[in-house]
């Protein structure tokens, strides 16, 4: 299985994703969707984290500032830099692959066309640019690439 979301979209997928009432199988295609996107999720952070580092304000020693609640302090003078960097990165498309079963796209496909619940706000945002990304794997893996 192999779809493409982009790195904004990632968290708000697993969120929704955990939202959904599932039983057996349905539970299972899930449960392995989450589990890729996790991956990635974690890959996000990192290269977020590393995004932090490289523009936070440093004290005399060069370690990073930190705030009152403890997250790291973006210099200012390099503020917009930072928040265009972090944007880019954000829209950044990653491909989701891996262990997977044959039928695992057609699975979570299925369980997002079947679903019925109302959706508003960051939900709807994850379950179209979920079910784009599985259209399209689908457009893909029927033109037999």
């Amino acid at each position: 299985m192999k779809i493409i979301l982009a790195n904004e979209i990632l968290a708000p997928s697993v969120n929704f994703l955990g939202t959904i009432k599932l039983k057996g199988k349905d539970s299972r295609a899930r449960t392995k969707l989450v589990n890729l996107l996790t991956q990635q999720v974690r890959e996000l952070q990192e290269s977020e984290q590393e995004l932090i580092d490289e523009y936070a304000k440093t004290d005399e020693n060069g370690k990073p500032e930190k705030a009152e609640n403890g997250n790291a302090k973006i210099d200012p003078d390099r503020a917009k830099e930072y928040l265009a960097e972090h944007s880019k990165l954000m829209l950044e498309r990653v491909e989701i692959e891996g262990g997977t079963y044959v039928n695992h796209i057609d699975d979570c496909e299925k369980i997002l066309n079947d679903y019925d619940g109302e959706l508003e706000g960051a939900n709807a945002q994850a379950y179209d640019a979920l079910l784009d990304a599985f259209e399209a794997a689908q457009k893909l893996e029927k033109a037999g690439k």
